[in-house]
């Protein structure tokens, strides 16, 4: 039998991998702008593709849901909604800042929120090495996405040019320098605390992966369970990007890219990564569970620094450090090597609990 650290973590690095790329999607557009990719993405992720696979591998789904409570429903609604804005912030954070110091900013904040307070939620259920433990390497974790950040200032100060991604004003064609820059700045601390409902929402909802439980008529949790989870955060998620998204598409005009010539290849693109996000959530969910006790502080830092290393490398293949000095690339390596680092000591946390 394989043991459940190893099958933990090789579900979060299949998340941190579809995590990681998720931003790819906003470099390779033609006719869509950040709103026509976003919603697509998202709306893919969180409406049919769930959907089908409650409703294939859980029946019964939505009566959990309903025998959870409103209240409980409703917060969880509200995370995802948290959620949702995170995307729409990260979304034109990254179009202004380049892939790199984007993501470490968002991460940076998401790891203090997103796993300090499940881990402080959880804090009598898990021995005092353990707690140690983890407070060390999420304290690494966040060094690691520190060291990232200011070398991806380093980067953006030398090359001077913009991300090769989509703009949120292309018409003006400036790039993301001076005041730009700070906007790009500020969208990307605002993601960091919104994004984080992801995962507060995701361990709040254990009440209603109990009453899937209870309604299969299991004796034990299993990893299927965990999906049911997902589905009042999702439809949170895709109420912002409906308000916020669709309202910036109906004031820009841009909802007729959609109808563009040319624009079937921008569909299929955002359609996929609509997929590729959809891999981001629900495996993380599948690691967490493996992982117990601290599952969703462990996983969740585990998988964000995973990603962060995964878009680090993205943004190095894509040509977003092309140009930059020895100083920065070099930074950029010491990250990578404490974020394995903090990993490291997040798993070690673990075989504590």
């Amino acid at each position: 039998m394989v043991n459940p650290l190893v099958l933990g973590f090789f579900w979060i690095l299949i998340a941190a991998l579809a995590g990681g790329a998720f931003g790819l999607q906003y470099r390779i557009m033609r006719q869509y702008q950040v709103e026509n990719a976003s919603f697509l993405s998202v709306f893919v992720a969180t409406v049919p593709i769930p959907l089908i696979a409650c409703s294939v591998l859980l029946p019964g789904w939505t009566e959990a849901i309903s025998k959870a409570g409103f209240a409980s429903n409703a917060i969880i609604f509200f995370f995802g909604f948290c959620w949702g804005m995170g995307a729409i912030t990260y979304a034109y954070g990254f179009n202004l800042l380049g892939m790199a110091l984007a993501a470490s900013l968002l991460k940076g904040i998401s790891i203090a929120i997103g796993a300090g307070v499940p881990l402080v939620c959880h804090w009598e259920q898990v021995s005092a090495p353990a707690r140690a433990t983890t407070i060390a390497g999420l304290a690494i974790l966040m060094v690691g996405t520190a060291v990232a950040g200011k070398a991806g200032i380093l980067r953006e100060k030398e090359t001077k040019k913009d991300s090769g991604a989509l703009q949120l004003y292309p018409e003006t064609n400036r790039k993301p320098t001076g005041r730009l820059f700070w906007i790009g700045f500020i969208l990307c601390l605002i993601s960091g605390f919104a994004s984080s409902g992801a995962n507060l929402g995701y361990d709040r909802a254990d009440v209603i992966e109990r009453s899937m439980v209870e309604i299969s008529n299991v004796t034990d949790l299993t990893w299927k369970a965990t999906l049911v989870r997902w589905m009042p955060m999702f439809w949170g998620g895709i109420t912002a990007l409906l308000i916020f998204m669709g309202g910036a598409m109906l004031i820009r005009g841009t909802w007729r890219c959609y109808f563009a010539k040319g624009s079937r290849r921008d569909f299929l693109v955002s359609s996929s990564m609509g997929v590729v996000h959809f891999m981001a959530q629900i495996p993380y969910g599948i690691g967490a569970f493996y992982l117990g006790k601290l599952g969703t502080t462990i996983g969740w830092g585990a998988n964000i620094g995973m990603a962060l290393i995964v878009a680090s490398g993205l943004g190095f293949l894509t040509g977003e450090w092309k140009g930059a000095s020895k100083t920065a690339t070099h930074m950029l390596y010491y990250a990578i090597v404490i974020l394995i680092g903090a990993i490291v000591v997040l798993a070690s946390a673990n075989t504590l609990a």
